[in-house]
């Protein structure tokens, strides 16, 4: 049974094109890059990875493009069935239609590396935001990893809200507390505009609850979408250079609160040692 959350997010996505969200733009295209490039650090030849919130199936696309086998899970029908039409005679890809709360048709200890790249923020509450944090590590090989990504409060209710054709009229379309500047809900939002303010909060829980350890955190778009009139009409060598920058920042603390999306890596208990942990 579907509680209202989500029941909101499969109405929230339904009609959004997430399946090219992360291509139609110079400056949407740099969330991709960025992930891929570090996913590419926890990659090895015959990975299995399991895609959670798959979404469009962007992530599934890429790695399956690479070679690897991906099991996609997605809440939103609509987009399972883009997904299966995707899909269709890739032999390494399967489709699941599944809640990342409860990943019970998955096997424990099977993936080398859990994508998270949209549950999170889409689940309102802590105790089930650790729920499917915890079913990911379940899932995951030992010493395998877990990406989680997050929207953080500013970059998204800057350029959603305030770089909007009348930002007053927009804010009041969602909860918003003056005081603090914090997002509270945004249902009422014409706009996308799911938002999480502390992610050490979460993480801190989880790697205490299941003996993981965290990796590395990394912003995802860094400034792209506040910049994104800039970047987008950079030419080719310019958007390079503006790629090898955001890599190179990526995980600059200062630049957190800038970017759209961060993600933060875990990985699960296992086979290397203490001084692996850290990438």
């Amino acid at each position: 049974m579907l509680n209202e959350q989500e029941k909101k997010v499969i109405e929230q996505y339904t009609d959004f094109p997430e399946g090219s969200r992360l291509t139609y733009t110079k400056a949407h295209e740099t969330e991709l890059i960025v992930t891929m490039h570090y996913l590419h650090k926890f990659l090895c030849p015959g990975a299995k990875v399991a895609d959670i919130g798959a979404g469009g199936g962007t992530y599934t696309r890429a790695l399956a493009d690479e070679g690897y086998a991906v099991d996609a899970v997605e809440l939103t029908p609509r987009y399972v069935e883009e997904m299966n039409r995707i899909f269709a005679d890739n032999k390494k890809v399967n489709i699941y239609e599944g809640n990342a709360k409860d990943l019970s048709f998955l096997k424990d200890n099977e993936y080398d590396v859990v994508l998270l790249m949209g549950p999170i923020y889409s689940i309102k509450r802590f105790e089930e935001r650790k729920i499917a944090c915890r079913e990911a590590l379940r899932i995951a090989k030992p010493g395998g990893v877990v990406f989680i990504a997050f929207c953080l409060q500013d970059a998204p209710l800057i350029h959603e809200i305030f770089m909007s054709e009348n930002p007053a009229a927009e804010i009041k379309t969602i909860g918003y507390d003056r005081e603090n500047a914090i997002v509270t809900d945004n249902t009422g939002s014409s706009r996308i505009l799911d938002t999480i303010a502390d992610v050490d909060e979460l993480t801190e829980a989880v790697c205490a609850d299941n003996s993981a350890r965290k990796v590395c955190r990394f912003s995802q778009d860094g400034l792209s979408q506040i910049i994104r009139d800039s970047v987008n009409s950079m030419n080719e060598e310019s958007y390079r250079e503006w790629i090898r920058y955001l890599l190179a920042t990526a995980e600059r603390p200062e630049f957190m609160g800038f970017s759209d999306h961060v993600v933060q890596v875990l990985r699960k208990p296992g086979q290397f040692p203490e001084e692996n942990f850290d990438l």
